[in-house]
């Protein structure tokens, strides 16, 4: 049996008959990507489970670590291998140091998939400029794995990401393999250079100067920090891009994953249930509202 589809491309969630409930799934692997983040690949104990397990780029989890609690975690691996799980986190909370301390081996628990995804469809037959930022480039990881999976669906595609130094990258090999295979362009700026980094320095929007952007051909999707957002979205706006073809991807707090809880609520949207991905169109009336 495999997953339900709904009309805006997120499978239904995986979750037994209650969405509130995780199901156990084991830790495979850890991979250390920087000096605070780990990326953990999972995989259900459950091999029903297992096989029904779909998610669509820009989805999340809600990751369970028995007896301390759940955080909402982008899910950072590839579509079309929903077999195995991966989740880039920092290790900066109880829940996360948890997770990190049962290691490969460990039990966590999973509930999901949640949340709106990136338009894959509609970014057929378009330029595409992907902005990431720090661990924002966690949750568009799967899109570039869709892209590449299925190159000839998309027209130009141009990734911009920025970190505090070099360090700092994620996926730093992916990062040289996907520039290698020329399918996509990769331009990586950091904030502070170290003495073998020859790369731009700066942030991620100045890579914007090196770009020559078709408004009209081009969907942008942003995931960063929270002034990376704002930044990147009016910029493009800027450049007569359209707001109904930039799409950016917030964080909030999300307690249930579902619209329940209320926790994660941005103005007349929850952020779990209509978002995390959204089109600037929909909410340029409430982006820049600190209160909100």
């Amino acid at each position: 049996m495999i997953a339900h589809v709904d009309v805006d491309g997120r499978p239904e969630p995986i979750c037994g008959m209650d969405q509130w409930m995780p199901a156990p799934a084991r830790i495979l692997a850890v991979q250390t990507e920087n000096f605070n983040t780990r990326t953990f690949r999972l995989q259900f104990v459950d091999p029903v489970l297992r096989e029904q397990f779909r998610f669509a780029p820009g989805q999340f989890n809600m990751l369970y670590a028995p007896g301390v609690g759940e955080a909402a975690i982008s899910i950072s691996s590839d579509p079309a291998r929903p077999g195995v799980i991966d989740h880039t986190i920092r290790v900066v909370g109880s829940v996360t140091r948890a997770v990190d301390a049962a290691g490969p081996g460990g039990l966590v628990g999973l509930r999901g998939p949640f949340g709106k995804p990136w338009p894959m469809k509609q970014m057929e037959g378009h330029n595409l400029v992907i902005v990431a930022g720090g661990i924002g480039l966690a949750p568009l990881r799967p899109v570039i794995y869709s892209i590449l999976n299925e190159r000839d669906r998309y027209r130009r595609v141009v990734l911009l990401y920025g970190c505090r130094t070099p360090e700092d990258r994620l996926y730093a090999h992916e990062l040289e393999q996907w520039e290698d295979r020329g399918a996509i362009q990769v331009l990586v700026t950091v904030d502070n250079a170290t003495a073998a980094w020859t790369g731009p320095v700066g942030v991620v929007t100045n890579l914007l100067k090196r770009l020559r952007v078709s408004a009209q051909e081009t969907i942008v999707l942003v995931c960063g920090p929270k002034i990376l957002n704002r930044v990147a979205a009016w910029k493009f706006l800027q450049l007569h891009v359209p707001p109904s073809r930039v799409y950016v991807s917030l964080e909030r707090n999300m307690n249930c994953g579902f619209g329940r809880c209320g926790h994660c609520q941005y103005d007349k949207f929850f952020v779990c249930r209509d978002g995390p991905v959204f089109c600037f169109a929909d909410i340029a009336d409430v982006f820049a509202k600190e209160e909100i």
